[in-house]
């Protein structure tokens, strides 16, 4: 197999054994027709399992057909090397740098050339569309669809960026990855897939959001504070303000507070600071870290220097002087 890889942590399938490699991805991936089509034939496939997304990394050493039949499973498709194409509704095209966002609601046959690498994003079709319904207040009956149109180039281009940062972070840190951080990034990337597709909701979202009460910020800033160490659920918040993922947005930034995500952050700075100067035996700036949801400990401790104004070290360490 070639040399290039991702998410090696989530390791499904790697053999040479096109029978083996059939059974397992029928049974890992909802396939239902898998082909050889070389006498020297290698796969190597890894899949990350998340909340409402999985990604995915295939390499084919040798060319190799792959269908799968309807499913709630929306997919696109990124390239890294070689040359790939697939088939659905009755059209075909080559998969580029990234492919349209692919539907379940037809049948998808895809072939690849030997030597082929990608990685895919496989999206949960009722989460994506929940999200979208909140990003835009609609608690109707509209589906998302998303129609054939091409996407924004410059979107794309970041969510391609975002996909392989997401695929390292999941190699770096694997199972030890916050959950509150994995959670966020989940999000931030369901949004721009979102914002980067024409669908059934985009004149919406891209329309500017009803005015709102500004007690509306308060509300979010105090649920926030009380669910510090969850995820941000923005549909929630929304829900319970009653009001559109948008428009809490549109407030958090007329009122010069940012956005929703900065002020959790800014929260969760402060809940590790506290932390920090409470130590028990088991407290290190490392758990603490993860446990207010940063990942990266350069980055908490650059943040946490900006915000409380020393290294998390070093309040660390003067607490435990005192004790």
């Amino acid at each position: 197999m070639g040399a290039v890889s991702y998410l090696d942590r989530y390791s499904l399938l790697r053999s040479r054994d096109s029978e083996f490699a059939r059974d397992r991805l029928f049974a890992a991936y909802g396939a239902d027709r898998f082909e050889t089509h070389d006498r020297e034939f290698g796969i190597q496939a890894n899949l990350a399992r998340l909340s409402s997304i999985g990604l995915a990394f295939c390499a084919y050493d040798g060319a190799a057909s792959l269908s799968f039949p309807k499913s709630q499973i929306l997919r696109q498709f990124f390239s890294i090397q070689g040359a790939a194409g697939f088939r659905t509704n009755g059209h075909s095209r080559p998969i580029g740098a990234w492919s349209p966002m692919i539907c379940g609601d037809a049948r998808l046959d895809l072939d690849f050339a030997p030597g082929y690498r990608q990685l895919v994003l496989r999206i949960d079709a009722a989460a994506l569309e929940r999200l979208a319904k909140s990003l835009v207040g609609d608690d109707g009956s509209t589906k998302l669809h998303f129609v054939d149109g091409k996407a924004d180039p410059a979107m794309m281009a970041h969510v391609r960026q975002d996909v392989f940062r997401f695929a390292e972070e999941l190699e770096r840190f694997g199972q030890e990855y916050a959950p509150i951080a994995i959670a966020e990034l989940e999000r931030a990337l369901m949004v721009r897939i979102l914002l980067a597709h024409p669908h059934s909701f985009t004149d919406r979202l891209h329309r500017a959001p009803p005015g709102a009460n500004r007690s509306v910020v308060d509300l979010v800033e105090s649920y926030v504070a009380a669910h510090w160490d969850e995820p941000l659920d923005l549909e929630k918040i929304a829900e319970i303000a009653n009001v559109s993922v948008r428009t809490i947005f549109r407030e958090f930034s007329d009122a010069g507070r940012g956005s929703p995500g900065q002020f959790a952050r800014r929260i969760r700075l402060d809940r590790a600071a506290e932390l920090l100067r409470r130590p028990d035996d088991q407290t290190s700036v490392l758990a603490v870290a993860f446990k207010c949801g940063f990942q990266n400990l350069g980055r908490f401790a650059a943040e946490y220097r900006r915000v409380i104004g020393e290294l998390p070290s070093e309040t660390l360490k003067n607490a435990r002087r005192r004790q």
